[in-house]
């Protein structure tokens, strides 16, 4: 009877890891549900679903576990945290909701990528605002180019004026001059004219 006795435990011994483990394997198989830790300081991890289990250690408030099982008549869940550890809790500290760290940390992160956006979007305003400021720098030095420009042609126009004026007016002055002479000349030719013939009555 000793002997049957203690081969039924080699026995059960051998086939407890393999049990174990298949329940294992099932476990980490089946869908797992994401729950939030509520919002107590801290709760205690048991090995099996009620107090008078080990106690394998704390889960902080606020962490995000995966459910794995829900005994209802003992109100205790079984869950595996973020550290890979795996237990039971008292189904009352497990929420669908994220608790209100989770919810912090969930800000904290919107707002986070908001003041990017924010921050891109500032950056492309100054950028705009620079690009703005550089056309109008160009569209003034255009401007004034015109400006010179304009002003140049215009002197160019006043000096080519001027000298159209100065070459008419030379024009005239040399013409005026030479039929003053002409004049003059034919004039003195027929005064010396009659003098001749004053001088000379045969002709």
């Amino acid at each position: 009877m000793q002997v049957n006795l203690a081969f039924l435990t080699v026995v059960f011994l051998l086939l407890s890891p393999l049990s174990s483990a298949q329940e294992t394997e099932q476990e980490t198989d089946a869908p797992r549900e994401v729950r939030y830790i509520s919002d107590e300081l801290f709760i205690y991890l048991h090995a099996g679903p009620g107090r008078d289990f080990r106690i394998l250690g704390s889960i902080t408030a606020g962490t995000t576990v995966s459910l794995l099982e829900v005994d209802s008549s003992a109100g205790y869940a079984q869950i595996e945290d973020d550290r890979g550890r795996t237990g039971w809790v008292e189904s009352k500290f497990v929420s669908r909701i994220p608790s209100i760290r989770a919810e912090l940390t969930q800000a904290r992160e919107r707002v986070a990528e908001q003041q990017i956006e924010v921050d891109e979007a500032l950056n492309a305003m100054r950028k705009a605002k620079r690009d703005r400021q550089d056309a109008e720098k160009q569209r003034l030095s255009l401007n004034r180019s015109l400006t010179k420009s304009l002003e140049e042609k215009a002197e160019l126009a006043r000096v080519i004026d001027r000298k159209d004026r100065n070459d008419q007016m030379r024009w005239f002055t040399r013409g005026t001059v030479l039929a003053l002479v002409s004049v003059l000349f034919g004039f003195l030719l027929g005064l010396y004219a009659r003098k001749r013939g004053k001088s000379n009555p045969l002709l």
